[in-house]
C-alpha cells in the first residue's frame, strides 16, 4: 500500500522479468511510487549474482523470497 511499503531495505525477495524469476535484495524503497508511477510502492531490487539493479518493480510484482533448500 503506497506509504506503507511491505519490503524493507535489504529483504530478499523474488520478481519476474521476462518470465525468469529473479532472486534479489532490496536496494532502495520508495513508498510513495516513483516521478512516473506514484501510484503505488516501488523497489529497486539487487540481483548480485548478475550484478544487476533492477528498478522502479512496483509492489504488486515483488513476492517475499522463501528458500527450498
Amino acid at each position: 500500500m503506497k506509504g506503507k511499503p511491505k519490503f524493507k531495505i535489504g529483504d530478499e525477495v523474488c520478481f519476474e522479468v521476462l518470465g525468469e524469476t529473479k532472486v534479489g535484495v532490496v536496494f532502495v524503497v520508495d513508498a510513495y511510487g516513483t516521478l512516473f508511477d506514484d501510484s503505488d510502492v516501488s523497489y529497486d531490487i539487487m540481483v548480485e549474482k548478475e550484478n544487476m539493479l533492477y528498478k522502479h518493480f512496483t509492489e504488486k510484482l515483488v513476492k517475499p523470497y522463501i528458500s527450498t533448500d
